[in-house]
């Protein structure tokens, strides 16, 4: 009898001794280059609502924290996630390259410019234009929350609708750094500016309700039972 009481005891200490030697193995201090660039690939993820959404793989679940939130798009951001990239990029010096071979070496050496490469445009402060009439949030994030925010209950319409409180912060954000760039000598073309308002005043003028952030929204919650717009 005695046995019965006491192997659940051994078992649950053996699962935590297996759930500790996977957390330092993987997480705490990784052992190999291949680990290590996991955990930095899964910590840059865990960073980025937007990412996590366009993935599509732990929206709506019990894993969900992220899908009420847009990106930071303000300066300080910006610079601890170069800090961050820095800091990545020096402990992946621990791993090599010396001592490493074949696929090891080469997932080194594709990481290490990866990394080098980022960190070099992300120091370029004023390099580019934040916004034009081809990409950038003004563009990028009407078709994100249109196409990738997937609505399936009403939890995730709530967060919908965070989203789109979260959108007026990002363009405060925005503009803030658009203003930045003027004042320090990256002012786009002028056929760029055109195009660029011309993009966004075509996006507004209608008013709310026939924005495609509102009008995109009858046929999702068609089946999802109390919801009415």
């Amino acid at each position: 009898m005695s046995l019965f009481k006491t192997a659940p005891k051994y078992l649950l200490l053996l699962i935590l001794v297996a759930h500790l030697g996977l957390y330092v193995w993987f997480w705490a201090a990784p052992v190999g280059v291949n680990n290590y660039v996991n955990k930095v690939s899964l910590q840059q993820l865990l960073r980025s609502p937007e990412l996590l959404t366009s993935l599509g793989a732990v929206d709506n679940t019990p894993l969900d924290f992220h899908s009420g939130k847009l990106d930071r798009y303000d300066k300080q951001s910006e610079l601890e996630e170069l800090e961050s990239l820095r800091e990545d990029r020096a402990g992946l010096d621990d791993y090599g390259p010396e001592g490493l071979e074949g696929q090891e070496l080469l997932s080194w050496k594709i990481v290490a410019w990866f990394f080098d490469d980022m960190i070099r445009r992300s120091e370029y402060e004023y390099g580019g234009y934040r916004v034009n009439q081809l990409s950038g949030p003004m563009v990028n994030l009407p078709q994100f929350l249109t196409d990738r925010h997937i609505i399936g209950d009403e939890k995730s319409f709530k967060r919908y609708i965070s989203r789109l409180n979260e959108f007026s912060r990002v363009i405060a954000e925005v503009k803030i750094r658009v203003i930045d760039d003027r004042d320090n000598g990256t002012v786009p073309p002028d056929f760029v500016i055109q195009k660029t308002l011309l993009g966004m005043r075509s996006f507004i003028e209608d008013g709310a309700k026939q924005n495609p952030l509102f009008t995109t929204l009858p046929e999702k919650i068609d089946d999802i039972d109390g919801l009415s717009l």
